[in-house]
């Protein structure tokens, strides 16, 4: 009987966020705020000049680091496939 009720409680609780997010989600792109909606205001802020050069400044960034990163594990794949590159372990004194 115990366990149903936390059954009971989580469903419950999974409803109520449910219907907070549905509520926020119309909320964000029905109800305006001024003379636009957030989904408005937030599309009107980011698709500015700034807002687009600091896209593609992220963008280049992430590329690189990829780049990078995909060096380092070909690096490590030819480095461990080496048969010499295994470790030898340490002679006892």
């Amino acid at each position: 009987m115990v366990a149903s009720r936390a059954v009971v409680g989580d469903l419950v609780k999974r409803l109520v966020n449910g219907v907070v997010l549905l509520l926020g989600s119309l909320a964000f792109f029905l109800v305006p705020v001024g003379g636009k909606t957030a989904a408005q205001h937030a599309v009107a802020i980011f698709s500015t000049k700034p807002a687009r050069e600091a896209a593609a400044a992220f963008a280049s960034a992430a590329r690189q680091i990829a780049h990078e990163v995909i060096s380092e594990v070909e690096k490590s794949k030819k480095t461990a496939a080496l048969p010499d590159a295994k470790a030898k372990p340490a002679k006892d004194p």
